[in-house]
């Protein structure tokens, strides 16, 4: 005797052309989410219509931007200010006739680490650009690693290297790994480093504390 779920399990096929064109605007969508999470202004305009229309809710309220230049400028502005960006999640499905994306990204500015995530809701024009898009905003949240505005210590313990043996150029690779704001804390026995060591931090634009 069969089993009935109370779930419907019909199942309608859709026409391959219908197929193709959420596949086209999924493409398209993906092309154009990239370029914003890459803040990448050419992939931002080229990937939208002329006409293309804005609408987000963000913790400030909702608003609505029209022309493909304004969208691109608003959509830049808001990873534009930060020095260390990294996309942790990205997800760009079709639903029904829309496109769904999706995606959350870390990254250091002037407020320190701040996550961002923002849900978007876009349609294609008949030439493959987008035309609408409809966004949610989170807003910039803490991102949890480190209190907003506090700097963390990395320490690098050269032991007897010098600069005869390569501590300049380990000092730079350490400097250029960690993020900027944070302080890295160097121990040498070599008694040139003390002079040639902070001559290079400020030639590379750091200030040097002690």
């Amino acid at each position: 005797m069969g089993r009935t779920t109370g779930i419907p399990t019909d199942v309608v096929p859709g026409s391959a052309g219908h197929t193709d064109h959420v596949d086209e605007a999924c493409a398209a969508a993906e092309r154009f989410v990239r370029a914003v999470v890459a803040v990448d202004p050419d992939g931002i305009v080229t990937a939208l219509a002329p006409d293309a229309r804005l609408r987000y809710l963000a913790p400030s309220g909702l608003v609505q931007i029209d022309g493909a230049a304004r969208v691109a400028t608003r959509l830049l502005d808001w990873f534009g200010g930060a020095d260390v960006l990294q996309v942790q999640d990205l997800d760009v499905h079709g639903l029904a006739d829309r496109v769904s994306a999706r995606y959350r990204v870390r990254l250091h500015g002037e407020h320190g680490w701040e996550v961002i995530e923002q849900q978007l809701y876009l349609d294609g024009d008949e030439t493959g650009l987008v035309a609408t898009i409809d966004l949610l905003c989170s807003g910039f949240r803490p991102s949890g690693d480190r209190q907003a505005g506090s700097r963390a210590a990395h320490r690098f313990d050269a032991g007897t290297m010098g600069c005869a043996d390569g501590l300049a150029q380990e000092f730079r690779r350490r400097v250029l790994a960690i993020p900027r704001g944070d302080i890295l804390v160097v121990q040498t026995s070599d008694p040139a480093a003390k002079q040639d060591l902070p001559s290079l931090a400020r030639m590379m634009g750091h200030t040097v504390r002690s």
